[in-house]
């Protein structure tokens, strides 16, 4: 007798491009049958008539590092047919951590994604195992997949120290590296255009790099330009995996500034690199404007030492202005958002603050703030980021919507969030954030396949199943296949459609009518459930 069995709807298994007619059979945490089911019995039976049945769906780049252990429910995902978290990207992690650079660490989170929590937060671990086993013991609804973050393993190590790392440095990070991918991490990421990334060179992230080659796992970079030098800063991602001997992906593959229009020129690149043998893939978001932290306007050096010395610096008159000089003008090797952008502060918008008192920023743009507080665009920046203690995200208007549907139809493109599991109520519901912390899933089968048809459900499905298990390593999953967990997720193709906006973004998907996580219901007729069975998906318990 099977536990669950799933009738009548059209079956999308994460391989092929077009569905087929099957019923599905759950027992226990495993799919056990796909087929004419109709005189098996069962415990439980779900109608899927009209209904898209698919694999869970894999949100390949998330930074729910913090939040899926404050409020496991994982509401925005479940309502966005995500049954697996990828955790740890960009390099900002929150393992390992050591006494003395325990609030440098917790304070630079405070200004990113992930550590956008209101109040306060802990780290209750020191190691990468300490951290997986404080996951395997505190479960969310949907399942998680660690990658390990360069940033926290380079605070380990130095702080925010601006200077090349010695080789003594290099082989204490090698060593911590070596023991989260024993523990079970996946990978090891890298985020080039933030602190402390901005400070490693590429000799410093091959060494680190050569590790994966040893212990298994791959190299995922948030590179270290989108916009002018998008192309320098792939041919040094392609070196630290030539020269590593590590698998290369690319977070939110993108172009901006004045490559937009040529995104058929970096994917070029990519199918070069791999004809010449480098194993490459790259994720995506299906937006044309992005989210990140107000503080990333900053140039790199206002940084060293961390949040609070860049806090003072800007308390300095003379360090005060060479920062604005700076920002206005740039500096070699640093990706300025502001010098690539035309009128800046129209096209740069407050999503997000945590500092009471100054919640009326959140939804306009840096111009609207400024003309309120009557100064011009650097002091209104400096003056909310002093006020705020940089806990401030913002929204980027960069991309060009063709440039996304080229990225997004190529056939190998996965899909990632690029945010953290949020929720309409409770802690998590005091959060503002970009709409695809909510909507990603169902905007990428609402707007590029049913509507612009630019790919096919089935298509879509691959890239949120089947194409980011395989790059996961992750063991029978991403597919929907007989012995393969039963991470399920069941949409009507008629009226799927992203519900988030801009100016709400607090708002769940529709069309998502049932979500199994490990053979147990999340989601019924389109409401969430009370149950937590998601897993840590460490390579560990491949």
């Amino acid at each position: 007798m099977l536990d669950i069995k799933i009738i009548g709807g059209t079956i999308l298994d994460g391989e092929t491009r077009e569905g087929y007619a099957a019923d599905l059979g759950i027992q226990g945490d495993k799919i056990v049958a796909i087929g004419n089911l109709a005189d098996t019995p069962a415990g439980k039976t779900i109608d899927a008539t009209g209904k898209m049945v698919c694999p869970g769906f894999i949100d390949m780049h998330t930074h729910s590092d913090l939040s899926l252990l404050t409020d496991s429910r994982a509401c925005s995902r479940i309502h966005d047919g995500v049954t697996t978290d990828v955790v740890g990207n960009c390099g900002i992690g929150v393992a390992p951590v050591s006494e003395n650079t325990r609030q440098l660490l917790i304070d630079y989170l405070g200004t990113r994604i992930a550590g956008s929590i209101p109040g306060k937060f802990e780290l209750h671990w020191n190691t990468y195992q300490e951290y997986l086993d404080y996951i395997r013991s505190h479960p969310a609804a949907v399942n998680t997949v660690p990658l390990l973050a360069q940033g926290a393993i380079r605070i380990h190590e130095m702080g925010f120290a601006k200077g090349k790392a010695t080789p003594e440095q290099i082989a204490n990070m090698r060593r911590e590296v070596a023991a989260a991918l024993e523990a079970g991490a996946v990978g090891l990421s890298s985020g080039l255009i933030y602190l402390p990334g901005e400070y490693t060179d590429r000799d410093e992230m091959s060494q680190l790099c050569k590790e994966l080659a040893i212990h298994g796992g791959f190299y995922v970079t948030h590179m270290r330009s989108e916009a002018d030098k998008v192309f320098e800063a792939f041919d040094e991602a392609l070196e630290v995996a030539r020269r590593s001997g590590a698998p290369l992906h690319i977070s939110h593959l993108k172009v901006t500034a004045s490559h937009v229009g040529h995104a058929d020129q970096l994917l070029e690149r990519i199918e070069k690199a791999r004809q010449e043998g480098v194993d490459v893939t790259f994720d995506l978001y299906p937006y044309t404007s992005g989210m990140t932290s107000l503080g990333a306007l900053m140039p790199p050096w206002a940084f060293e030492g961390g949040v609070a010395n860049m806090i003072q610096r800007l308390g300095q008159p003379e360090l005060r202005q060479r920062i604005r000089h700076d920002m206005e003008f740039g500096l070699p090797g640093w990706q300025n958002f502001i010098p690539t952008m035309k009128n800046w502060g129209e096209n740069v918008s407050v999503i997000s603050v945590l500092a009471q008192g100054h919640r009326d920023w959140e939804g306009k743009t840096i111009a609207q703030i400024a003309q309120e507080m009557g100064t011009d665009l650097f002091e209104a920046v400096f003056t909310m980021l002093i006020a705020s203690n940089s806990r401030i995200q913002i929204i980027i208007d960069s991309m060009d919507d063709r440039d996304v549907a080229t990225i997004l139809s190529h056939p190998d493109s996965m899909i990632g969030s690029d945010s953290m599991s949020l929720a309409t109520d409770g802690l998590l519901g005091q959060v503002k954030a970009h709409p695809r912390a909510y909507g990603t899933h169902a905007r990428v089968l609402e707007k590029y396949a049913k509507n612009e048809k630019r790919i096919t459900f089935g298509e879509a499905v691959r890239k949120f199943t089947a194409l980011p298990a395989k790059r996961l390593g992750l063991v029978k999953r991403g597919m929907l296949k007989e012995g393969y967990y039963a991470d399920i997720t069941i949409f009507d193709p008629q009226t799927i459609a992203e519900k988030a906006t801009v100016a709400n973004p607090q708002q769940y998907s529709q069309g998502f009518d049932t979500v199994i996580v490990n053979g147990q219901i999340a989601m019924e007729g389109g409401v969430q459930t009370a149950a937590i069975a998601g897993r840590l998906l460490s390579n560990r318990e491949f």
